[in-house]
């Protein structure tokens, strides 16, 4: 009885594990907000894994930050320099996921956010649409940059906001 237990263990976890599909970011969209400067990062890769061909269960995002751009070109070295995001130093910002859960306020996606070297756990709330050939995965959420050591203590707004969206092509 024992070994029909694994074994039933076995088959379901195969068939559990062979029913994922990971998918990489087809196309994608960061935003940023702040009273003091704007802009989007024009490089980013990913992947997606999905169990339903839909739902995520997990994400691996990454950034480009050399990619910023805030439609200003001193304000875009100013923002790559080590006074900020210290591009050299630190080349990408990366979310990956831990936990993919839904509640009754929504699906969220629960990981460590690392900027400028620093990981610090975070819970994003997701949308996720569908059309005809993509998938869409949205969030919106802010970021204190003194929680990552970002730019000078006073001077520019603390609290910064993110838009972004990532589209997966649909299996």
């Amino acid at each position: 009885m024992k070994n029909l237990t694994i074994l039933l263990a076995i088959i379901l976890f195969s068939g559990v594990a062979g029913a994922q599909d990971t998918s990489t970011v087809d196309t994608y969209k960061v935003a940023f907000f702040s009273k003091e400067a704007s802009g989007v990062f024009k490089e980013m890769k990913g992947t997606v894994t999905t169990f339903d061909d839909v739902t995520p269960s997990s994400l691996d995002l990454s950034i480009d930050v050399a990619s910023i751009n805030t439609g200003n070109g001193i304000q875009n070295k100013h923002a790559k320099s080590a006074d900020w995001f210290h591009a050299e130093k630190h080349p990408n910002i990366d979310f990956k996921s831990s936990e993919i859960f839904q509640n009754e306020e929504g699906i969220f996606a629960k990981g460590t956010l690392m900027i400028y070297g620093i990981g610090k756990e975070v819970t994003l709330p997701l949308t996720i649409t569908s059309n005809e050939i993509h998938h869409v995965y949205k969030t919106k959420f802010s970021v204190n940059r003194l929680d990552y050591n970002m730019g000078p203590k006073s001077k520019v707004s603390n609290s910064i906001k993110i838009i972004a969206a990532i589209t997966i092509k649909k299996q």
